[in-house]
């Protein structure tokens, strides 16, 4: 071989050597994993005195707040996420939770809180407003929630478990098993995860391919591990150790029969015996003694201790019943002040205890949806009282509607002994067309409703003892409609007067009668035997607590052993 072929072959052997090193280093540098280690305060951009918030497996969009050596997270989080039973009084600047047998309050801007009278330390502020907006210790809401929340630093981050669902995870096979910044060895390395840690599962892989999944540190760290380093994937359910406050009821072991006895003045207490004559299958006098006479929280009474002796000496209860029928008072302003409430109750109270009665009957009416949150706390703040005084809470309640939402009837259902539904004023006296007041169609579809929110042990179905009689007036092509509430037997008088028999419709399941008298056109819907058969039919078969009437003295003596039977 000449010289010249052996340089050729020589200069070839060291360009093949150096591809093929090059070669060698560009695939030593692709396949090599990086080694290099991202700081965790780069990835989490968080200031010193805020932290980043997990909620289960979600970065939130919210951080938390440091203070003052507490951690904080906005109200309407807490309130919305981690306990919706939380009430907050920015006019008074209080904060309430109302359990079974407690009210918790805190003062704004306190460490100290109370526990009924007993006061207790959280060590730093409870809750304070920053702005606009209001932040509440995570301490202070994990004492009283479904919830655990656990602090970690460098960089400040707290994770928060509430839903205790299952969740998808995977366990490291591998020591040092690197959980990467992006689906790619060679992105930067978040942590070294030990062998054995539990891993939860978030989603995809991203756009680094299907060697990698995407997940969630038990410390709140988001990153990507290679498949190879993770064992198979499992499902379990995050255990909570919280125990559920349990509320008590007081329930009558037969069913209830309550009657309404509208009572105006002091001398209308000595009809009780007269008013219950006939009732013998009575086993509840709700008399109305009480009103609202103020937004401070003063009432009204017409209470006689002697009425109370007279009733339990027939062997009824008394729930005395207090409405908000002042229309000089405003329920809105009363209930949404925390004071006013306390007042209130203690009145209620000491009445209870001066004239022995044995519960009360709550008929709020006419509420707005502003006022349903303070409504419901009203009730929980009542219901501790009366739990701790023996005394029946039974709360008077529209039919269920999308419109009264607000009156909150699964709430009520687990805080008061009986929810009572008013199911009659399907027509009343503003309605624009004439109807009945209390249709079977409208029963079943209140009963229904009811039991999907109240457990039936504690349903109470009120029906009327009353009807209306509707007059039609055509005055120039305009029909002119009005209404007179009438009593059972002023019906039947109003027909038999008329000459006009009533038959029997079968769309509402009631008697029904029309007739024109000076060129009016007159309709009623009787409240009759007949019909009370067919609403008491409906009643049993839901199986629900008992019934109620408006009112006692409305109804004729036949009705009686109607009910009678359903009693049995």
């Amino acid at each position: 071989m000449d010289k010249s072929l052996r340089i050729k072959v020589a200069v070839g052997t060291i360009f093949i050597c150096i591809a093929l090193t090059l070669l060698a280093v560009t695939l030593i540098n692709k396949y090599t994993p990086s080694e290099t280690m991202r700081a965790l305060d780069r990835y989490y951009d968080v200031a010193p005195d805020e932290a980043v918030v997990l909620m289960e497996n979600e970065i939130f969009e919210e951080k938390a707040l440091l203070r003052e050596g507490g951690l904080y997270l906005p109200a309407g989080t807490v309130f919305s996420l981690l306990n919706d039973g939380f009430y907050l009084d920015e006019e008074e600047h209080l904060l309430s939770l109302a359990w079974p047998e407690e009210l918790i309050r805190a003062a704004e801007g306190e460490s100290q809180y109370y526990r009924n009278d007993e006061a207790c330390s959280l060590g730093h502020p409870v809750f304070f407003k920053l702005g606009d907006v209001y932040y509440v210790s995570l301490e202070f809401t994990a004492l009283f929630s479904d919830m655990t929340y656990q602090f970690y630093e460098n960089p400040n981050r707290v994770v928060i478990h509430y839903q205790w669902i299952d969740f998808l995870y995977y366990d490291t096979v591998e020591d040092s098993t690197p959980i990467r910044v992006e689906p790619d060895i060679k992105s930067d390395i978040l942590r070294l995860a030990p062998e054995g840690e539990t891993l939860y599962y978030i989603g995809g892989t991203g756009a680094g391919g299907r060697s990698f999944v995407k997940v969630m540190t038990q410390d709140g760290i988001f990153g990507y591990v290679q498949k190879k380093f993770l064992g198979e994937s499992y499902y379990d359910v995050l255990q909570s150790s919280y125990i559920e406050p349990e509320y008590s009821h007081i329930s009558q072991e037969e069913r209830v029969l309550l009657g309404w006895h509208q009572v105006t003045v002091p001398k209308a207490n000595d009809n009780l015996e007269q008013i219950v004559a006939n009732a013998r299958e009575l086993t509840v006098i709700s008399p109305t003694w009480y009103r609202l006479t103020d937004t401070e929280g003063n009432i009204s009474s017409l209470a006689d201790a002697g009425y109370v002796e007279r009733a339990h000496a027939m062997g009824l209860k008394v729930w005395a019943l207090i409405d908000n029928f002042n229309p000089e008072v405003s329920t809105h302003e009363l209930l949404a002040s925390s004071a006013a409430r306390t007042k209130l109750i203690d009145h209620m109270m000491a009445e209870a205890r001066q004239y022995g009665f044995d519960g009360w009957n709550i008929d709020f009416e006419t509420l707005s949806a502003k006022t349903g949150p303070h409504y419901i706390q009203f009730l929980k703040e009542l219901s501790i009282q009366c739990r701790k005084e023996g005394l029946v809470l039974s709360v008077d309640n529209y039919v269920p509607a999308p419109y009264n939402d607000f009156y909150d009837l699964e709430t009520q259902g687990r805080i008061v002994d009986y929810v009572v539904i008013m199911a009659y004023d399907e027509h009343y006296s503003g309605s624009e067309t004439a109807g009945s007041v209390a249709s079977l169609g409208f029963l079943k579809e209140a009963v229904s409703n009811t039991l999907e929110k109240v457990p039936k042990e504690r349903v109470i179905m009120a029906i009327p003892f009353y009807t209306r009689l509707w007059a039609e007036q055509d005055i120039g092509g305009t029909v002119k409609l009005s209404s007179e509430a009438l009593t059972m037997e002023s019906a039947k008088k109003v027909l038999e007067s008329n000459g006009v028999t009533a038959v029997w419709d079968v769309s509402t399941a009631q008697n029904y009668a029309e007739y024109e008298k000076d060129g009016i056109l007159y309709k009623i819907w009787l409240e009759d035997v007949d019909s009370l058969h067919e609403r008491l039919r409906v009643i049993a078969g839901a199986d629900t607590a008992g019934i109620a009437a408006w009112r006692l003295g409305y109804e004729t003596e036949e009705i009686w052993p109607v009910i009678g039977d359903y009693m049995k």
